[in-house]
């Protein structure tokens, strides 16, 4: 089976991380990877921005995520999300 190179777990400046979106997607590019996903932390409101860039690296795979807080008892938890609808109004 072929390596391929991915991080499924990136941020944007739309929550925690501190890059745009198409800065985000150049950096990736440029160490080689071919998939990854951006999950930010409780919105998809960096995916259009996200997929705009990424329309000018045809060779790079973006997975729409999203990582969600959630309470449980005794703290919270992050659950990641993937292949998520980015356009759903519940999830901006």
């Amino acid at each position: 089976m072929p390596e391929i190179q991915a991080d499924l777990h990136l941020h944007t400046k739309f929550s925690d991380g501190t890059m745009t979106p198409t800065e985000l997607i150049r950096l990736c590019v440029d160490r080689g990877l071919k998939v990854i996903s951006i999950s930010d932390h409780d919105t998809t409101n960096g995916l259009p921005e996200t997929f705009a860039a990424a329309k000018l690296y045809p060779d790079l795979t973006v997975i729409p995520g999203i990582e969600l807080s959630t309470d449980v008892p005794g703290g919270e938890i992050h659950v990641l999300g993937y292949f998520v609808d980015h356009n759903d109004s519940e999830l901006q």
